[in-house]
């Protein structure tokens, strides 16, 4: 397939010890796609090498894409539009803000791409407005090409088949073999590529989506779909089926884009135990999920478990309100105490759950 290199790769696959030992096993690393390189990084980098080529070799002067204010998706495009030559347009729902622009809004401007608001619109339902875009643009004379929110093709999807064939040399390297890989979905592209991928190359590992919007049925829907498709595209000889697509919607917490009691735990934990940065949208309730099913005994603690950072760290500041009256209510219930690499984790305690809803940045605007 057509690829145009954009992304740092191989990223590191990082054992986390502080943190496997924090929550009494089962071992746990981290596949960094935090640290792509491109634009700040993300998983984004990966599918848009195979978007943005055939781009490309369509002869594209232009990219057309859409999501949240927030959208890690959007962000990344239109770095990746600025490397490659290209303008890049974005839909974002919602207004303009009212105020100071954070977050990936304001790397969306440095990186100067043209930002249409198209107010109360879901990424979901954007496809016609990037259509119509495009047909403006052509008549405008410029050659237009349409990224779905996300980048969830089935092109796109072939970023996530070679990052498990990545995934398995490193695992090769290090000298283990994961029996769990997580990870965070929204458009479900993503967990598309991973179970395409571990089947098709036999990882040996289930792979499990963290829905942080859809219901599990939906995403699983869409992911199945992506799945097949992809396959067929890359001629692999397997099938796909729906048992191969585990998917929780149990860590949405009170909406998509509200940052969730849980979800602020985990971006907590992870940074005092490990150093990573995580972000109240995507990695952060997904981390919720994987700590809750650790703690629900649902993952057995001799496990090597792999935890896929899609990125999204720029979207913190956006979030700083949400951040620091979590912090001010939990400064009692929470305590970390350090005594070589031990972690003493009080949170539960205080009787906080994923639904437990604390705010948002700009609720609902961290698409893709």
């Amino acid at each position: 397939m057509p690829r145009t290199r954009l992304a740092t790769l191989p990223t590191p696959l990082e054992y986390a010890p502080r943190l496997t030992e924090a929550l009494g096993g089962p071992r746990i690393w981290i596949k960094r796609d935090d640290l792509t390189g491109l634009g700040m990084g993300g998983n984004k980098a990966r599918k848009l090498e195979f978007i943005l080529a055939q781009a490309l070799a369509e002869g594209a002067e232009v990219v057309v894409t859409g999501a949240g204010k927030q959208s890690n998706h959007c962000r990344l495009t239109a770095a990746a539009a600025r490397k490659l030559g290209l303008d890049c347009v974005l839909l974002l729902n919602g207004d303009p803000p009212s105020g100071s622009m954070q977050g990936n809004l304001l790397l969306d401007t440095i990186y100067g791409a043209d930002i249409k608001y198209v107010g109360d619109v879901p990424w979901w339902q954007l496809e016609p407005l990037l259509e119509e875009t495009c047909d403006e643009l052509r008549r405008q004379g410029k050659n237009a090409f349409a990224i779905p929110s996300g980048g969830s093709t089935a092109v796109g999807t072939i970023g996530y088949v070679v990052a498990v064939a990545e995934i398995c040399d490193q695992m090769y390297e290090l000298g283990f073999a994961a029996d769990h890989l997580f990870c965070t979905c929204g458009s479900a592209g993503t967990l598309a590529g991973l179970v395409t991928g571990a089947k098709a190359l036999s990882a040996g590992f289930k792979v499990q989506g963290f829905s942080v919007d859809l219901d599990k049925d939906e995403v699983q829907r869409r992911a199945l779909g992506l799945a097949k498709e992809t396959a067929e595209l890359l001629a692999a000889e397997c099938t796909v089926t729906a048992d191969d697509v585990r998917v929780s919607d149990e860590y949405v917490g009170g909406a998509y884009g509200v940052a969730s009691a849980d979800g602020m735990e985990a971006i907590h934990l992870v940074a005092r135990t490990e150093g990573v940065l995580l972000d109240p949208v995507y990695t952060g309730k997904a981390m919720a999920g994987l700590i809750d099913q650790i703690r629900k005994g649902r993952i057995e603690r001799t496990d090597d478990v792999i935890f896929l950072h899609t990125g999204g760290a720029p979207a913190l500041f956006a979030y700083e309100d949400a951040l620091r009256t979590w912090q001010e209510d939990r400064r009692s219930a929470y305590a970390f105490t350090h005594d070589s690499a031990r972690v003493a984790v009080e949170a539960e305690k205080s009787g906080a759950r994923a639904s437990e809803t604390i705010g948002s940045g700009e609720k609902g605007d961290v698409n893709g």
